[in-house]
């Protein structure tokens, strides 16, 4: 049962990386107007016509702001990570203790990363738009859904972490009788 576990948070952590790497690059975390923010550019998009995108320069000195990339940088490189060290697990190494602990602890800071990057972005808003009104874009979403998926796969390890260590106790249990 352990490994039906691990095939699925495989196949959830690949999905959530690759939202989470759509969410990250796209230039649709926040729409105003027609300018669409994201990350690293900023694109005027107007229907039936090809976007206008340039590098951002308005507020890429604030410390929030590059705190929220490097947090973002490191979320990706994180749960890239996590994604490798469950495919060990799966493919090579099902019964490594400490890479067990490792995929864990990688899947959890890549939430912890990725939380606290969107959360700066959205505590300085007002930076981004000048107080306008504004609608989130589908880029800010991606990168919700990816870390959530990212959480579920951490509460699935936990999970076969805790059944495995109950498992292996009952069995020491039994034979000792």
């Amino acid at each position: 049962m352990g490994e039906a576990r691990l095939s699925a948070s495989f196949l959830i952590l690949v999905l959530a990386s690759l939202l989470y790497i759509i969410g990250v690059a796209t230039p649709s975390f926040i729409k105003v107007g027609e300018v669409h923010h994201g990350l690293w550019k900023e694109c005027f998009l107007v229907k039936l016509k090809l976007p206008t995108c340039w590098d951002i320069t308005i507020y890429t000195d604030k410390d929030w702001f590059k705190i929220c990339r490097a947090m973002s940088i490191l979320g990706l490189i994180n749960i890239l990570a996590s994604t490798v060290c469950v495919a060990l697990r799966l493919f090579k190494l099902p019964k490594h203790k400490i890479l067990r602990i490792c995929t864990i602890v990688a899947t959890f800071s890549t939430v912890a990363l990725i939380l606290t990057g969107l959360v700066l972005y959205y505590r300085n808003i007002d930076d981004v738009t000048g107080g306008k009104s504004f609608n989130y874009g589908f880029s800010f979403a991606l990168c919700i859904l990816g870390m959530c998926f990212a959480a579920l796969v951490d509460i699935i390890l936990i999970y076969d972490l805790l059944m495995t260590k109950k498992n292996t106790e009952s069995r020491v249990g039994v034979e000792k009788k």
